[in-house]
Formats: structure tokens, sequence, C-alpha cells
């Protein structure tokens, strides 16, 4: 069960700055698919955490709102998946075997400014584009489960 609040209404209030808990990878995906129910087009999701923390099952419940039912895995031998939605493109990024020299010559300006949805895993490899509107979701262990926070920056 997802602890701290309640998720019945899911505004942007919701997710601004709150911390949840989950102890399975159900309510982590459970918890990814409320969040997403506040993604508009032009959205940059950045994830931060651990190798394994949960990264990839929080973008698999946002994905799944959307409808796809692909199974998701880590983008990371793959560095870009590109999802259709009815909303829009989806993209989930990868950039776990770049550093930050390499994201500049990749030509990911695309999906990071274009009209769609951008989810990105190791985004500290994205520090010279100074994204400043974003989410940021921030997962780590527990001893019961996962710590997700999430923030809003504009």
């Amino acid at each position: 069960m997802v602890k701290q609040k309640k998720l019945n209404s899911t505004d942007i209030n919701t997710f601004k700055n709150k911390t949840f808990y989950t102890e399975t990878d159900t309510q982590t995906r459970e918890l990814g698919k409320k969040f997403a129910s506040i993604l508009k087009p032009k959205d940059i999701v950045f994830f931060n955490g651990d190798l394994g923390a949960g990264k990839t099952t929080f973008i698999q419940g946002i994905l799944s709102y959307f409808g796809i039912k692909k199974f998701v895995r880590s983008a990371s031998f793959m560095l870009v998946s590109e999802f259709e939605s009815k909303l829009c493109p989806i993209y989930h990024l990868d950039l776990y075997r770049l550093n930050e020299n390499n994201t500049l010559d990749l030509g990911i300006d695309e999906y990071l400014f274009g009209n769609g949805i951008s989810l990105i895993e190791w985004c500290d490899r994205l520090k010279y584009y100074n994204i400043k509107q974003r989410w940021e979701i921030n997962i780590d262990y527990t001893d019961t489960g996962r710590k997700i926070k999430t923030e809003r920056f504009l």
C-alpha cells in the first residue's frame, strides 16, 4: 500500500514536493500510474536512484497508464525507447552508459524539447542542458521497500 497520502484525486499538488513509500514492485508501478495522470506533452521527468532502486518499475507504471502494454525494460542497452500513446509520444531515455560530455553530441534535443513526454534515467548526464522546468523522482531503498520523493521544478 502506498503510504502518506490517499491518491484518489490526482492533480499536480498530489505530487508536488511529496514523499511516498512503497513496499512492492506492484505498489511502485501503481504510484507511477497515478503520477502519469498529471503528465502532459512536453513534460520532462528525471529519475534518480541507485542501480535496481526502482526507476524502471516506476516508469512501467507511467507507461501502463498511457495504455502501453509492452513490458518495459531498462533502456540501458538501447539509450532511447519510443512509445506511442493517444496523448503524445513518450520517450524513455536511459543515459547510464554515457558521461555528461557524450550527451551533447547525441542529438537528443528532439526528445527533450519536442512534443512528447521524456522519462530520463541517469539524468545527471544532462547537466549541460540546464533543464529548469521538470519533475524529479528520487527513489531510495528503505528497510521495508522504497522511499519515492517527487519534486516539481519550474
